[in-house]
Order: C-alpha cells, then structure tokens, then sequence
C-alpha cells in the first residue's frame, strides 16, 4: 500500500512538474542548453540550463527541457554563457562627449550622429540598463524614447539636489544656474546669492525630494564637493540637510546617491549612512603622497564604516584614467572606438579643436607628469576598492560617462574600460559581475524586475563566447543582446559607415 502511495504521489510530482513547464508561445524566445551566470546573492552556481521568454519578460529559467508551442525563435547556446544585462549606475547620458555648447551649436550633425549611436554603443558592451545621474529634461527624456534601440533608462530628475551656489551648480554661468539647477537646496549662508524670486520653503530638502519624486526619478542625486583647481571653497551641504535629504528620499521610495571623492566627503557621508556614494575615494588630502601600497588608519576606519552600514561604493574608475588619458594620442587611436563612435565625430575629436580640455588642464605638463600624478591618483583608488572587496564591501558598478567634457569616457566602451580596471585593482569576476547586475538592481530598487535571470523578470540577456567568471575578456565577447525580449546580434550595433 506504501509503494502505491509513493508511485501515485510520483506521478502526481511529475504530471504537475510537465505542466509547469507547458508553455504556449505567441511572441516567444527560447535560449536552450546554455550556460546560465546568474546569482540572487552573489554566490554563483552555473548549470546548463535553458531559458524561455513570452515577449519581454522571462517564464522559464530551470535545467529541465521545457516543453513548449506556439509561435517563437529558438536559440541554440551550447558551448555559450548567459548573463542579465548590465547596469550601469552612473551615466551623463545628455552630454557630447568632449563638447561644449558652443560645439554642439557649430556641429549640429556631429551631434545628431552621437546621439543615434549613443544608445546602442551601451548595448554593444552588453548594458540594458543606464542610470542617468545628471539633470535630464523631458525632451531629451522623450528624444532618447524614440530610438529603436535602447537601454532602459532611470534618472534623478531635472536637477540633482545641490546646495545653492555649490558644485556643480558653479559651473554654470550665474544667469541661467538657478533655472537650470530647479532642484537647488536654499542655505541661509547664500542667501544673498539666490535670486528673490526663489523662496526657501520651495526649496527645502522635503520639497526637492518631493519634486524629484513626481517627475518620475528612481534616486536622489547630491554632491559633497568643495571643489578643486580655480574652483575650491565651495558651499557644501550640513549635516541636518543630507540627513533630511537622506530620510525624505527614503520617505518617498528613492535612493541618496551622492558624489564625494575625498577622505573627508566619504567620511562626513559615512556618518550619516547615505544610500550609494557615487565615486570612488581617491583624494586622500593630507595622505596624498603616502605609498601606494598600504591604506592609512583614518581610511580604513572611514571604509570600515561604510562596509558595517552597507552602504553603496561605486569606484568610477575610469574618471582618473580618462583625464590621464587625454594627454596624448593612444586613447584615441585604439580600432575598437571605431565601431561605437560615429566616424566623423572621431575624425573631430582627433583634430586641435577638440583638444582644448586637454590644454586646459595640462598645458603646463607633459605626458611623463600627467601620467605619473594620475597614476598616484589611481593607486590610491585601487587600494581602496580592494580593500572593500576583501572585506565583504557592496561594491556598485557605475562608470560617471562622461566625467566631464572629454571624449576619453564613450558609452558602452567606458563601461568595458572600467569592468577591466576592477579586475586590475583585485576585485573578484564574481564581484565584479554581481555589481553590474544584482548589486546596482537591489541597491536602486530595481531588482523585481532587473538584475537577475528569473521568472517575472524583463527579458534582458547578454549570451557571450566566453566565461565572465573566469575571463574578464568576456565582456569584450558579445554574440548577442536580448534587449526586453529582442534579440540583437552584436555587430548590428555597431556604427554603420
């Protein structure tokens, strides 16, 4: 009588097992016998396994063969790997690289061609997901909508949340920078530098965040910025105004991302427990000329801090070794910028016009200097990563592109850039990819949908040749991008002649 029971029990497990995976396609995709990279938790555990998608969510993700109909393309992934797509935390995705207003007035084709190829150079290096953490209007919101292809996009808003007068609201000339920065914090010190027809009450950290949250953002970007060269002294938030800011944006569902680079912007934010620090820490102030092999005391203990409180560390990287980059001509001569640069936008940037950042910042120095100053920069933000990597620190992927007005921070190709530089710092490929995938998913709120290959998830996949877990080259060996259930060859992304 047991053994009936057991085989009937059997068959009920097996007969419930074969309609779970009964799927009836209409607009379908089916990746079979590939190996799946994927993690809730950072651990990883590839199988070979197949993947099943009803236009562009995810319905099957299992090791079993799953039975299927209807209407839909099949893939082959034998001898492949599958990942989520990439999230980049940190993108500036309305500027030209290396061009100011006054460029983009006398180039309006130049323009008009970054912007096209823009979106799909992210795909080519396998993100489908972009975070744009400058200000972004709603025409430039619905201008990017339109592409055929795309990565998803989250923002912070028109503005970021900037103390008046402070970085980066200096840059813009005095006229225009309190239109063009609405979501400025009012601070009694600069009250005689804001314009009369802004009123605090519109401008406290409650009513920011609350505009920020109506127009549609997923985070709150501030700044911890007392600036640097000709620009320094500069306002910097209270600690009573980044804490409000910090639990209004948690009051509202939104994230505190803030910029700071500095031992002492990382500790003041460290104090108050701030969602996501948008750089890396490299501007060791008074320990910029110690060794470059070992971290001083009041560093670690601020590292300590953000690793007990879990708080986000996205390295950007690649912002040191982009302006590094602008001192002479290898960045630009290299063939793979020639396949996510539109052609006559790299002919320009090769030309003595568009070199005028690069002479501006070191038109009192060489290239053994530049390389030597930045290159002690750079060190310095490596040993931090790796210390945090060692340590169980959340690490976040996020690449600033571009960090200023340089053309040495291209979309995508940044990203590609920055994913190599962690591994160089010593961070694990196993870290790296949990901070371009699930880390920046959960830590933006974004994980019921991105983040991860699951069920109920969008459908966006990145099949390579090679294994991310083991070869950091992976990145650079895209076949094809599933795009929200659209599969996109690689080389279709390309810049077309």
């Amino acid at each position: 009588m047991k053994s009936l029971v057991a085989i009937l029990l059997t068959l009920i497990l097996c007969s419930c097992q074969e309609r779970k995976d009964q799927l009836h396609l209409t607009q379908g995709l089916y990746i079979s016998n590939t190996t799946i990279v994927s993690t809730e938790d950072g651990n990883y555990k590839p199988y070979i396994g197949h993947i099943v998608v009803e236009k562009d969510k995810i319905v099957y993700v299992g090791k079993y063969e799953p039975n299927i109909s209807g209407t839909f393309e099949q893939i082959d992934g034998t001898g492949k790997f599958v990942i989520p797509g990439l999230i980049d935390s940190h993108v500036h995705m309305s500027d030209v690289q290396g061009m100011l207003q006054h460029h983009k007035e006398k180039y309006p084709q130049l323009v008009k061609e970054f912007n096209t190829q823009m979106p799909r150079s992210y795909l080519y290096y396998g993100f489908t997901a972009i975070i744009n953490l400058g200000g972004i209007s709603d025409e430039q919101i619905n201008a990017y909508k339109i592409q055929p292809l795309k990565p998803d996009l989250f923002h912070i808003g028109y503005s970021g949340a900037a103390v008046a007068n402070g970085y980066p609201m200096i840059y813009t000339p005095e006229e225009f920078r309190f239109e063009m920065e609405p979501n400025f914090i009012y601070m009694e010190s600069q009250a005689e530098h804001i314009p009369d027809q802004y009123k605090p009450a519109d401008h406290t950290p409650k009513a920011v965040v609350k505009r920020i949250k109506n127009s549609g953002a997923v985070a709150v970007k501030s700044y911890y910025e007392s600036g640097f060269g000709r620009m320094s002294n500069l306002p910097v938030p209270t600690k009573s105004i980044m804490t409000e800011l910090r639990n209004e944006s948690h009051a509202n569902g939104l994230v505190l991302t803030v910029h700071a680079n500095s031992l002492t912007g990382h500790s003041f934010l460290a104090d108050i427990g701030v969602d996501i620090l948008a750089h890396g820490l490299w501007n060791w102030e008074k320990y910029k000329d110690v060794p470059t092999d070992s971290l001083p005391l009041e560093i670690k203990e601020t590292l300590d801090v953000q690793i007990q409180k879990q708080m986000g560390y996205t390295p950007t990287l690649t912002v040191i070794e982009g302006e590094g980059a602008l001192v002479d001509n290898k960045f630009i001569n290299q063939p793979a910028l020639k396949k996510v640069v539109p052609k006559k936008l790299l002919e320009w940037y090769k030309t003595e016009e568009a070199q005028w950042f690069a002479q501006e910042l070191f038109s009192e120095s060489n290239a053994e200097e530049v390389h030597k100053i930045y290159g002690n920069v750079q060190a310095h933000a490596m040993l931090v990563l790796k210390y945090l990597s060692d340590n169980n620190g959340l690490i976040l992927f996020g690449t600033d592109t571009p960090s200023g007005p340089i053309y040495t921070n291209q979309p995508g190709h940044n990203g590609y850039w920055e994913l190599k530089l962690m591994k160089k710092a010593g961070v694990p490929l196993a870290k790296i990819l949990a901070s371009a995938t699930i880390n920046n998913a959960k830590a933006f709120h974004l994980d019921s949908a991105l983040g991860s290959l699951a069920m109920g998830k969008k459908a966006n996949i990145i099949m390579m040749t090679k294994n991310p877990l083991s070869d950091i080259e992976a990145y650079d060996a895209i076949e094809k991008v599933v795009i929200g259930g659209e599969v996109v060859n690689r080389e279709d992304l390309e810049v077309k002649e």
